[in-house]
């Protein structure tokens, strides 16, 4: 599949020259700057590695569309016998400044774009003046190196004359120095202040110091020959092409597409729909290219699978649905053609969907990776979705997958089965394994805490979705109320509260998922750092007081608890609550969470400290204590 041996970096050179090497169109642009260019050089003239380089055989499986290498003419078409993989950056500059005739084009150490010419300092070289990275040096287009902004020239190598006065080597002839070094000779033949013997010996030391190393410099190289699979040429290039642009299997695919048809550019197609899906669908925002080319991959596969079971294929013979790295490698560019409008369609009834679950924004969505197999099962099921019963057979496993977790491991290996098994659910078959396993423990919403969870993201979405009203308008949440009034998950006992009670609530209680519920902002700034007690009355001028405890109740939340800052018990019912409801969501019982809630609390001191003190509060709708003045004033 591969083999490696060292090449001449001149012979490496010219191939890249004449077109033999060139670059599959999805790498990107030459980036290196003036300061790594010299270093480069600096490194070859002493003999130093600078590592090796990966070339893949043209002509196999992999077909890329091909590109030349930056500063090389075109060679009327010429079709290259190697694809570069790994090592553009390097071969680029190289190139560039040992063979291209022209000055090089870079940039400084702050991105500025520059055309700089470079030069070997002989003296410096041969006298061992400084290090090596002082002796080359780059001058600028004009080849005149200036000073007070560029009042003064301190020395100018635009006639080549200047280039022996000087001792300055161009390094553009390292690999042909043979008319440049009689000329140099020449130069100085008739000079007493540098005769003719003292410059060859001179040169010849310089020779003997870097142009015999660049001359016999070798260049390990790994070439992957043609059969290599994509699989393994985007494997490979995954763990080696650690300093360039990496190569996601969209980038392969897009260069095997080009291949295919020179006028389809799979990045300007995606481009287009990505925009239209998300213009349209704030959930779709983190949807990508390859979240695109898996769902056609499943049903592309999946359509492999009927035709070999029409065809009486043996059942260990029918090829699996599948949606992996070498699934997606294996689309042909008419695979791409019949199925992209359906799954872009697809996703659009999947981000319906995700709204009527509540779930709005991209990030609010638990897992992108769950979106593949929703937007391929509305692409298989169609219309099918529509009656009740389906609809609610689809929510079940979505949720499931949700506080299952299990999107966040396997998910090729997962949307696969789902793809099937949900299809067959929803057409009246057997409940998909997912479901069957899934199971959400009560421990787990201690440790729910941050948006990152899928699950923290699934409890926020579902108290919206079963009912919960803002406590200030008494509005349902919705899409609407949701984007008017800046919907977000705050505390119910707000923290700075919580850390102020005696004894202080951790925050490992207070941040948790159970302390927390969906409210505007304008609902969350009367609350602030207050007691329950004290933000009640505020609300209690906005709302009446049995219009709150509804509101309130919508949340599960007893208004009894707050009234009384009763975090503890607040937090055992509103935690059975919450199981109650992702159980809901499952189609399960997932039986109480109560020990384990008080359990967290006893450990943190909370029960002991609050039954001693038995506090007395007003009832809601009370004058305002001598307490909340004192906050207030705060």
């Amino acid at each position: 599949m591969f083999s490696t041996a060292p090449v001449l970096l001149n012979t490496l050179l010219n191939e890249v020259e004449k077109g033999g090497i060139q670059l599959p169109d999805f790498q990107r642009g030459w980036v290196w700057d003036d300061y790594r260019i010299r270093g480069l050089l600096a490194s070859i003239s002493r003999g130093f590695p600078i590592g090796a380089v990966m070339t893949l055989g043209a002509g196999g499986d992999v077909r890329f569309k091909p590109r030349l290498i930056e500063g090389v003419c075109d060679k009327n078409g010429a079709a290259p016998s190697q694809f570069l993989l790994d090592g553009q950056q390097r071969l680029t500059s190289l190139y560039q400044a040992l063979l291209h005739p022209c000055p090089v084009s870079t940039q400084d150490n702050r991105g500025r774009k520059l055309r700089r010419w470079y030069y070997v300092d002989m003296r410096k070289v041969v006298f061992g003046e400084g290090d090596r990275e002082d002796a080359v040096i780059s001058i600028p287009e004009d080849k005149k190196v200036t000073r007070d902004f560029g009042r003064e020239i301190v020395m100018d190598l635009s006639m080549q004359g200047s280039e022996y006065e000087n001792h300055m080597f161009p390094t553009e002839r390292l690999f042909d120095p043979l008319q440049w070094t009689l000329d140099y000779n020449d130069h100085w033949s008739d000079r007493s202040d540098h005769p003719a013997d003292t410059a060859n010996r001179f040169f010849s030391r310089f020779n003997e110091l870097v142009i015999q190393p660049f001359s016999n410099y070798l260049l390990p190289v790994i070439n992957l020959d043609k059969q290599t699979p994509k699989e393994a040429v985007c494997t490979v290039f995954e763990k080696v092409n650690t300093g360039g642009v990496s190569l996601t299997v969209f980038e392969l695919v897009t260069a095997s597409f080009a291949a295919e048809s020179e006028g389809f550019s799979l990045r300007d197609d995606w481009s287009e729909r990505r925009q239209r899906l998300h213009s349209s669908y704030g959930v779709l925002q983190g949807i990508y290219g390859e979240h695109f080319l898996q769902a056609i991959a499943l049903l592309k596969t999946q359509e492999d699978r009927r035709r070999a079971i029409e065809d009486a294929h043996p059942a260990n013979r029918l090829p699996p649905i599948s949606c992996k790295r070498r699934d997606i490698l294996n689309l042909r560019l008419s695979d791409y053609q019949d199925w992209a409008d359906k799954v872009e369609e697809g996703l659009r009834e999947a981000a319906r969907f995700l709204e009527e679950q509540f779930v709005y924004g991209r990030h609010n969505i638990p897992y992108n990776t769950q979106l593949v197999p929703l937007a391929a099962l509305y692409v298989e099921l169609g219309s099918e979705l529509v009656p009740a019963n389906a609809a609610d057979k689809l929510a079940r496993w979505y949720w499931s997958g949700i506080f299952s977790e299990v999107y966040g491991g396997n998910t090729e290996t997962q949307s696969a089965l789902d793809l099937d098994q949900v299809a067959k659910y929803v057409r009246g078959g057997d409940l998909p394994t997912l479901i069957v396993e899934a199971n959400f423990v009560p421990e787990r919403l201690l440790t729910l805490r941050t948006r990152s969870s899928a699950a923290y993201k699934g409890i926020y979405a579902l108290q919206m979705k079963n009912g919960a009203n803002d406590w200030r308008s008494n509005k349902q949440l919705s899409l609407l109320t949701y984007r008017e009034s800046n919907i977000d998950i705050h505390h119910v006992f707000p923290a700075a509260w919580c850390r102020s009670t005696e004894p202080a609530i951790p925050s490992r209680l207070y941040d948790s998922v159970i302390n927390k519920t969906p409210l505007s902002a304008a609902t969350n700034r009367i609350i602030g750092g207050r007691a329950p007690s004290l933000y009640l009355r505020r609300l209690r001028n906005d709302i009446e007081g049995d219009k709150l405890k509804q509101a309130l109740e919508s949340h599960w939340l007893n208004s009894c608890h707050l009234e009384a800052d009763n975090f503890g018990d607040s937090f055992i019912e509103r935690g059975e609550a919450m199981l109650r409801l992702i159980g809901q969501a499952m189609g399960k019982q997932l039986g109480s969470g109560a020990e384990v809630f008080r359990d967290a609390l006893t450990s943190a001191g909370y029960f002991e400290a609050y039954q001693e003190e038995e506090p007395e509060h007003d009832a809601l709708g009370d004058d305002v204590s001598s307490e909340e003045s004192v906050v207030e004033a705060g």
